[in-house]
């Protein structure tokens, strides 16, 4: 039989300045107790686990000092045992110490994990006006809480998983038991099982991960930082993931319908709901077409245009040097650009960046003559329409497809236009999402997240 010793613990760690050994005398025997500076709490293995071994455990063979210790003896409200070096490393890197007593063939492991982390703060990226103000943090079991705190049902389920060879990054998996299909809920399983990378610590290794590396820049999971919009993807059927360390949910199966709605939405009334829906669906086809139909039409189909605004463009254009196609490309690249560096930069210095850029140099540019008014004001609407959607993955998408219209309506005007279209179409039809279509509700009856909300009723207080 195996028997767990210190020195086998120790060779684990090879070293390491952050594991604490310390030798511990507990009825007349010599004992070892190991544990992690930084992921334990030195007050509490001092008063719950080292003074109660002193004072509790009776003189005895040390059988009887491993019974007494599993039993009760330490005030501890988890204690477990294991019977390999192996598990007693997962153990301790999860805010456990670990005793190791000589000869025996197990070791007790009891929960002493650290208070420090951080509070639970309002959303920074899902902003509303109305709703909850408490947004996931980087500790699982403080998510899991804030997620059973809006749903008090004893349905709830939470499932742990460890993945990752290197981060052993603690993964939960949740859903509903009576609303989550039971089949979406093993294909998980089985997916979260047969993961084996090296670590799990972004969100997009999240969902490569877990729903396949597939070439496509739309999202196949959602991504939200608020608990109520994670527990209301639970009510609906989805599965929930928490990763250890992420401050976010992941929702999965997800659908095109599901990413354009917004937390806002069951924040108001259903009428001014729909209406910022059928709005939003507006602003999502207006970003995504507007310089490709820019750039069509005034190269190939200025017969479509009304003669005065035609004769504007054509005033606007006349003194600029470079070709419409390429004039709108480097409008739609230099927002990007303003865009990123915005983000990278701290706050005040990029509000700064984007009010310099946005106005000074684009106001500077049109005096120069190197891009036309109408071009700017095109970049600039599809821009703005951009972050009018709820998921700021999918406005990546959007940002990406956007460029390619844009190209092939002004190297083939509407026709080259209507191809793209089509492409996009057929691209986004052929994607699944845990076996769900992605293009729900439009692409079945039954899927959610249509246009209009449908007000709440008192049998359910279902909402679409």
């Amino acid at each position: 039989m195996e028997l767990i010793t210190a020195r086998a613990v120790r060779a684990l760690f090879g070293g390491t300045c952050d594991l604490v050994e310390r030798p511990v005398t507990a009825g007349g025997q010599a004992l070892t107790l190991f544990f992690i500076d930084g992921l334990t709490s030195g007050g509490d293995i001092a008063d719950f686990v080292l003074r109660p071994l002193a004072e509790n455990v009776a003189p005895g063979p040390m059988a009887s000092i491993l019974r007494q210790a599993k039993d009760g003896a330490v005030y501890s409200a988890v204690a477990e045992s294991v019977r390999t070096a192996a598990q007693a490393a997962d153990k301790l890197v999860n805010g456990f110490c670990v005793l190791v007593l000589p000869g025996m063939p197990e070791a007790v492991c009891y929960e002493v994990k650290t208070g420090e982390k951080r509070s639970p703060a309002p959303p920074e990226s899902e902003n509303t006006i109305k709703g909850a103000k408490d947004a996931f943090t980087e500790t699982v079991r403080t998510n899991t809480s804030l997620v059973r705190r809006h749903l008090r049902a004893p349905e709830l389920r939470f499932e742990p998983f460890t993945v990752g060879e290197r981060t052993r990054t603690n993964v939960t998996l949740c859903y509903l038991a009576g609303r989550t299909d039971p089949a979406l809920a093993e294909r998980m399983r089985q997916r979260l099982r047969s993961l084996h990378p090296e670590g799990l610590l972004s969100p997009a290794a999240v969902e490569e991960l877990v729903t396949g590396s597939r070439r496509t820049a739309f999202p196949m999971l959602r991504v939200t930082e608020r608990t109520d919009s994670f527990c209301q993807g639970l009510l609906a059927g989805q599965l929930g993931l928490i990763a250890d360390g992420l401050p976010e949910g992941f929702l999965a199966p997800v659908s095109l319908g599901a990413l354009m709605d917004s937390p806002e939405d069951r924040a108001v009334d259903y009428i001014s709901a729909s209406c910022l829906r059928v709005l939003r669906y507006t602003a999502l086809f207006a970003g995504l077409l507007l310089p490709g139909l820019y750039a069509a039409m005034a190269v190939f189909h200025q017969q479509m245009l009304p003669t005065r605004l035609l004769l504007a463009i054509i005033e606007s254009k006349k003194d600029v040097p470079l070709p419409t196609l390429l004039e709108v490309l480097g409008l739609l690249a230099a927002f990007e650009l303003l865009q990123e560096a915005g983000l990278h930069l701290p706050q005040a210095v990029g509000t700064a960046v984007s009010i310099i850029g946005g106005l000074v140099v684009g106001t500077a540019a049109v005096d120069a003559r190197l891009v036309s008014p109408a071009a700017l004001i095109v970049a600039a609407a599809a821009g703005i329409c951009g972050f009018t959607l709820p998921s700021r993955d999918l406005s990546d998408a959007i940002r990406v497809w956007r460029f390619a219209l844009t190209f092939l309506g002004g190297l083939f005007g509407l026709l080259g236009l209507t191809v793209g279209l089509l492409a996009l179409l057929v691209h986004l039809s052929g994607l699944q999402s845990l076996g769900r279509a992605y293009l729900a509700p439009f692409a079945s009856a039954t899927g959610g997240g249509a246009i209009l909300r449908r007000p709440y009723t008192p049998e359910g207080g279902k909402m679409s």
